[in-house]
């Protein structure tokens, strides 16, 4: 077995409950079209990737194949993203894994190396982190598991990784280079490759 393993966090793609801060600005439709794209662009970097992959859904295991190339399907437990991140990376490491990255769907500029670099860098690091423009985090490896670093009130804010960094210190930590998630309507005008595809003007 692969002692590395890709978690992805991936949302039923089911209009209206998804991109709800870039829905504001494009419409329901729309916001859907382009969650589509980002789940389909991560499916496209993990599909012939080297270790194990788990998607955990958000709602249910869909019946759609884009997924089929993957070694678990799952669905997220949890009442916040803390705690669903923390049961997930948990399951993980009881299944026998060394290192663990775990990443969302909404990174347009998402590619392969950066998912072998966190692995690289969790050899000698106990977490790394992959951070957001908005104060957030893309990636987040372990190599074991700590879980006071999902422990914090601010998931959603500007203050996610900051305050995440607060409940490791001491701890080894490394930091991937900035990159800028999809959430709003900013960072979609960020993005110019994918405002084109989704014809969004």
């Amino acid at each position: 077995m692969s002692k590395n393993l890709i978690i992805v966090f991936s949302k039923n793609p089911i209009i209206g409950k998804v991109k709800s801060r870039l829905a504001i600005s494009i419409g329901e439709e729309k916001a859907l079209k382009i969650y589509k794209l980002l789940i389909k662009k991560t499916v496209n970097v993990l599909s012939d990737f080297k270790y194990d992959v788990a998607v955990f859904h958000s709602d249910f295991i869909p019946k759609s194949k884009i997924w089929k190339f993957v070694k678990y399907q799952k669905i997220q437990n949890g009442n916040n993203l803390g705690i669903r991140m923390k049961n997930a990376f948990r399951w993980g490491f009881n299944k026998g894994y060394n290192r663990i990255s775990l990443i969302g769907t909404d990174l347009w500029e998402l590619e392969k190396k950066l998912i072998i670099k966190s692995f690289q860098k969790l050899k000698n690091n106990d977490i790394v982190f992959g951070p957001t423009f908005d104060g957030g985090y893309y990636l987040i490896g372990l190599r074991k598991m700590i879980n006071s670093i999902f422990e914090i009130n601010s998931w959603g804010t500007s203050d996610v990784l900051k305050n995440s960094l607060k409940k490791v210190i001491g701890k080894d930590v490394y930091l991937l280079i900035k990159l800028n998630d999809i959430d709003n309507i900013q960072d979609l005008k960020n993005c110019v490759e994918l405002s084109s595809l989704a014809e969004i003007n």
